[in-house]
């Protein structure tokens, strides 16, 4: 299982922290390319992105979707 920060993923997409942090507060929708881009590096599925506040499992910077997405 991957586990990463949201600066790494900010890093990786060439965004800012804070627009990530948008992203996982369900605050802004993520593109498609972007979501794309996750998925193929940290192994995001795509459903995460319809509701993240739904699949985390709590609000440390370290953020572990697969992990969470299992629970439903």
């Amino acid at each position: 299982m991957k586990t990463f920060t949201q600066n790494e993923i900010a890093k990786y997409l060439g965004i800012k922290q804070p627009t990530v942090s948008k992203y996982f507060n369900g605050k802004l929708e993520i593109s498609a390319k972007f979501a794309s881009r996750l998925n193929k590096k940290f192994d995001i599925p795509f459903e995460f992105w319809e509701n993240p506040k739904l699949h985390l499992q709590n609000n440390d910077t370290k953020q572990t979707p697969k992990q969470a997405s299992n629970r439903k």
